[in-house]
């Protein structure tokens, strides 16, 4: 937990900066891939049907008119299959030229024969996970408290999601908060 916290923490300067808006051709979208694809199609190749990247991995400037910078860095952190139809994909995003890192975890599954986004948030900072199952998500996250520098939680929140069958995703069950014990 820890070591993961502090490489996340080491990425860059927190602040809140939206999700870079790029121009794209023509990708796959979800709706496009069969159930059947999910287990062993390219975790880019999931990422990509995502709204957060329609442009996928890779470097990006942050305006379309600037086609040599390398604003956001965008890469696969994380990927595994959790439960039979259930895929977890973690994507760093960097903002090498300002500041920002987000970890966004996305969890795949079907609908209607097709593979879709059933849960997807994104954590400044990154997150740690603890059970990642067709049943729940547990994950760590850093909480700032009023006057906390962006840079440094002095909070850190355990979140339990658990999977709603009827809706077809994770719901938030609890939340857990500790201070975050200083070397």
């Amino acid at each position: 937990m820890r070591k993961r916290r502090n490489i996340a923490f080491t990425i860059s300067v927190a602040t809140f900066l939206g999700v870079c808006v790029v121009s794209v051709s023509a990708k796959v979208s979800a709706k496009d891939l069969p159930c059947g694809d999910l287990r062993t199609a390219k975790a880019s190749r999931l990422i990509s049907t995502s709204q957060l990247y329609p442009h996928g991995t890779g470097c990006y400037p942050e305006d379309e008119t600037d086609s040599k910078e390398c604003d956001w860095k965008v890469t696969v952190d994380e990927d595994r299959n959790i439960g039979n139809d259930r895929r977890l994909v973690v994507v760093i995003r960097d903002h090498v030229t300002g500041s920002g890192a987000y970890a966004d975890l996305t969890v795949f599954g079907c609908r209607s024969g097709k593979v879709a986004e059933v849960f997807t948030n994104s954590y400044l900072y990154g997150a740690d996970i603890e059970e990642a199952s067709a049943d729940s998500l547990v994950l760590k996250v850093g909480k700032w408290a009023l006057n906390d520098p962006h840079c440094c939680p002095s909070m850190e929140e355990r979140r339990v999601y658990l999977w709603n069958n009827q809706k077809q995703t994770y719901v938030l069950d609890r939340k857990e908060s500790f201070p975050i014990k200083k070397p």
